[in-house]
Formats: structure tokens, sequence, C-alpha cells
């Protein structure tokens, strides 16, 4: 799909109105766009690109086009899904100390270009993803009264929310105890963490399916790897090597690219069959195998662990923002479903012992896979875009596409 760079916003404008539509035509005038606004990472686009496909299954003429920065990775999960992707030259916080004039510059550039790039297309609603770059199009939005809405997926609001949410319209969260950390008078929704349908689909189709299922651990170090994830893992399951060969325990391990070769030749040097790959495509099809995961404690993973009802093992990113994933693993951990393991010294041996324990023990794995589900909000994409369309519109929008769903329970 179009990529448009808009460093240069005369040019830019120019060839977007060229390459996609023009927006003064009359076939064209009545087409309801949705701006998503924001990125950087996969944990912030995912939910995004969740709710654009579902927004787009209930307005098929309808444009979701996203909006965030130059970072690679961004453009390409965006591609990827078959969106149109815009990039401001905006700048994160991180290059305020080391150069503020280029920082401050850039940002401004970066209004400016959100407040025409909302002239141009007209939006009928904005959704903030989370993340610096969220911040000109939904300060834009506010300014000339479009209806944005913001997507919180941590459980401590990210400091983009914070800033953002008195000129939001509805602040959606992820975790019911997020709204402690934000204004009284903000209007904030517990939606849950919007994922694809099929990882939604989980929650229903994995009823009852414990008792057959094989043996299989997954080891998850997010969509760029985690390292430390994959050592400890390594380490953890090398000391584990007979009771996992004679139980016929399977592994499956997603390393990222800069550490598949690394993992997969250390599990052939000591002996231990597993499925090693930088990244997999099949996450529903690997989520029905798995008895348990690994995982770093990233909020779009929490949310489809929950969803397929798995039980799970969390090793949160020590430098996360304001220590967002201990605070996601902690609500995990604090209902049930899931073991918290601090990275550090002791990393690999705890990883060990508590993986060893819960593969002895079917009836503790059972009491977490419940307590996930407990935690799960399987139609969290059709609340976001219940509260994106507006209230009003709920009942005329969703009555054609809803689908059956459990009674979420709450954080």
């Amino acid at each position: 799909m179009a990529f448009h760079d808009t460093s240069n916003v005369k040019s830019s404008w120019a060839t977007a109105e060229r390459r996609d539509r023009d927006f003064g035509s009359s076939d064209v005038a009545d087409t309801e766009v949705f701006i998503f606004a924001g990125g950087g990472t996969g944990g912030h686009l995912f939910p995004g690109i969740a709710v654009a496909e579902e927004l787009l299954h209930c307005r098929p003429a309808a444009r979701a086009v996203f909006v965030g920065s130059h970072r690679q990775v961004e453009r390409r999960i965006v591609c990827e899904a078959g969106f149109e992707h815009f990039a401001l030259p905006v700048e994160s916080t991180a290059l305020l100390k080391r150069n503020p004039l280029r920082f401050a510059w850039n940002n401004w550039r970066a209004c400016r270009s959100a407040g025409r790039l909302l002239d141009d297309l007209r939006p009928r609603a904005v959704v903030g993803l989370g993340g610096f770059a969220s911040v000109p199009v939904v300060r834009a939005a506010a300014k000339v009264g479009v209806r944005s809405v913001l997507l919180e997926q941590n459980a401590i609001p990210g400091r983009a929310t914070r800033f953002l949410a008195r000129r939001a319209s509805s602040v959606c969260l992820s975790f019911a105890g997020s709204a402690e950390h934000l204004p009284r008078s903000i209007d904030s929704v517990l939606t849950g963490n919007p994922v694809r349908a099929e990882i939604a689909n989980l929650f229903h189709d994995s009823e009852g399916r414990t008792e057959g299922r094989h043996a299989t651990i997954l080891v998850l170090g997010g969509s760029q790897g985690a390292r430390a994830v994959n050592d400890a893992a390594l380490a953890a399951f090398f000391a584990l090597k007979e009771p996992l060969v004679s139980g016929g325990v399977q592994l499956v391990h997603q390393t990222g690219a800069d550490d598949v070769e690394r993992v997969r030749e250390q599990y052939r040097e000591v002996g231990l069959d597993a499925t090693v790959a930088p990244f997999f495509h099949n996450m529903p099809q690997l989520y029905r195998r798995a008895s348990l995961v690994v995982s770093r404690a990233g909020a779009t993973t929490l949310a489809e662990i929950a969803c397929a009802r798995l039980p799970s093992i969390l090793i949160p990113f020590p430098n996360s923002v304001r220590g967002h994933q201990r605070h996601n693993a902690l609500a995990f951990t604090h209902s049930g479903a899931a073991e918290l393991i601090d990275q550090g010294n002791q990393c690999d041996s705890r990883l060990a012992e508590v993986v060893e324990r819960l593969l002895r023990s079917p009836a503790d794995l059972d009491a977490m896979s419940a307590a996930a589900a407990a935690l799960a909000l399987p139609d969290a994409v059709s609340a976001v875009v219940d509260c994106l369309l507006g209230t009003e519109a709920n009942e005329i929008e969703r009555e054609t596409s809803s689908v059956d769903s459990p009674g979420a329970t709450t954080l």
C-alpha cells in the first residue's frame, strides 16, 4: 500500500492527492476517513490494525489511514497490513536532551503537517495509538473539534496518553486499574486491548482444550526479539533436558531476527529438538498447541495470551518506561494467571524451577488457564469501534456485524 513522506509538506500533499484521491471531487466527498495516529512498535500498531480491520468490515466504504513516524518497522507493519501510511517528521522525547533545537523544530513541523493532513482528509475521527507519533495528530484533532479516542494498552498509562487525555473524547483502557492514573474528569472506558479476530476467537474454541493438548512450551521474546529471554530459556531448558525429553515436551521458540542462528545452534549442540524462528506468522495455531508461554510482558502479547486461555511465565523488560511491563505482569500474577520472574542473575535457575514445577502439576496449569480466561476481553475490537463511532450509533453500527461473545471479566 501507499507510503507518504510528509517531510516536504507541499510536494507530499500533491503526491498524496495524485496517488490516492482528489478530496475535492464529488465521488469521495462523502467518504468517511478514520485516522490512526502513532505507533513506533508493533505493540502500538497491532491493536490499531485490528480496529481498522473491524471498522472497514462494518463500513466497507470508509478509509483507514495510519499516520506516524519514519521508523522502518512501523512503515513495514502498516503497509504489510494493507493500509496507507503517512510519516510525520516527529521526534521522540529521547532527543530532547541531546538536541533540543532539532526536537523543537521537527515537532513543530510535525504539528503543522498534521494540521494540513486533517484539513485534506477531513476525518470522521482520530484514534491515538500511543507513542510520541500520536501527539501531533491528536492535538490537531482537538483544535478543529474532530472526535478522538486514545487506546491505552498498558496497566500504567504512557506519557502520550497522559499528555493527550484531556484533549481526547475518550480513553479506551485495557486494565481496569489504569483509570486510577488518569484525571477523574477523563471519559475512560474499559474495552480491553484489541487483538486480531483470529486471536480473539481462540477464547471460544479453546474451551475444554487443556486435556488433549500436547505438552508444548512457547517462548516469545517479542517480534523484535529479547536476548535476555532467549538466554534464560536456553539455560532453563538445558538444565531440564532429561525431564523435557522423557516427557515429550515440545519447544517452540521465537527469537527475533538478530538471535535466530545462535539460538538454533545452541539447541542443536545440546541435543534438544526445538522449532526456532525469528518471527512466527501462525500465532493462532501456535497458541492452540501451547501448554505454557514464556514471554516478556508487553500488553498486546498479554491480551493474546488471555484470549488463548494460556498460563504464562512473564519476564518483564526491566527498562520499559515507568516499568509498565512489570505492572502489566503484576496484574496477571495477582490474578493467578502467570508467574513473574524478574530479569537478573537468578533468572535462569528461577525459570527452570518454575517450568519444572508447572509441568509436574497439571492442576496448577489448569488453574492458571482459568485465571487467564477470566482476564480476557475478546470483544475489545467491537468495544473500541463502538466508542469510536459514538454511543448514539452503537446499536445501528453493530447490529449487522455483532458476534456472540462472553461477558468480559475486568482486571
